[in-house]
């Protein structure tokens, strides 16, 4: 049961990582070391502006 349980949780932070759900908390540590001064966005800001910025730049997208 151990070894089903760490292939499940290897499995969905491989996927996470696939489909860029691990973008906010890597934005988090980017702002933490370089804006310390600021707050950052909040996850619905950051999603939004980071939407807003695929709109702006479609050469981005794959389709």
């Amino acid at each position: 049961m151990t070894k089903l349980r760490t292939l499940a949780m290897s499995l969905g932070l491989y996927l996470n990582g696939v489909l860029g759900g691990d973008k906010y908390t890597t934005y988090l540590r980017h702002h933490e070391n370089t804006h310390p001064e600021t707050a950052p966005m909040s996850e619905r800001e950051f999603w939004r502006d980071y939407r807003d910025w695929q709109e702006r730049n479609p050469q981005g997208r794959c389709c």
